[in-house]
């Protein structure tokens, strides 16, 4: 069985955003989402992504770690997920909730692609 190698992450707090920049995150640093490959490939063959990197100037690739940081970031790219979401679109609103936790912890979206 293939281990997912794309993952979404967000802090829960400025010190575990600290740990996560030095790779010493603790357990419950982070919230994880580990991307399959079929949902690596409906991301990429969405909009989604490219929206993503013109708007907030990113590059969130396949070959690229990203970030999305800071309140308007964050809020911006809120507001593209939901925009995008559809009601059956559940990676979608898996990373609407990962936005909304960057948020509210301060912290950021971590791409680690």
């Amino acid at each position: 069985m293939n281990t997912p190698r794309k993952w979404i992450v967000v802090p829960t707090s400025k010190d575990a955003m600290q740990r996560l920049d030095l790779d010493q995150c603790l357990p419950g640093d982070l919230e994880e989402l580990a991307l399959s490959a079929e949902q690596w490939t409906a991301l990429c063959s969405s909009d989604l992504l490219p929206s993503l990197n013109h708007a907030l100037g990113t590059l969130i690739d396949d070959y690229e770690d990203a970030s999305i940081q800071g309140r308007a970031a964050l809020a911006t790219a809120l507001s593209i997920l939901t925009q995008t979401a559809t009601a059956e679109d559940e990676l979608i609103h898996k990373l609407i909730a990962l936005n909304r936790l960057a948020l509210e912890r301060d912290t950021g979206l971590f791409f680690y692609f």
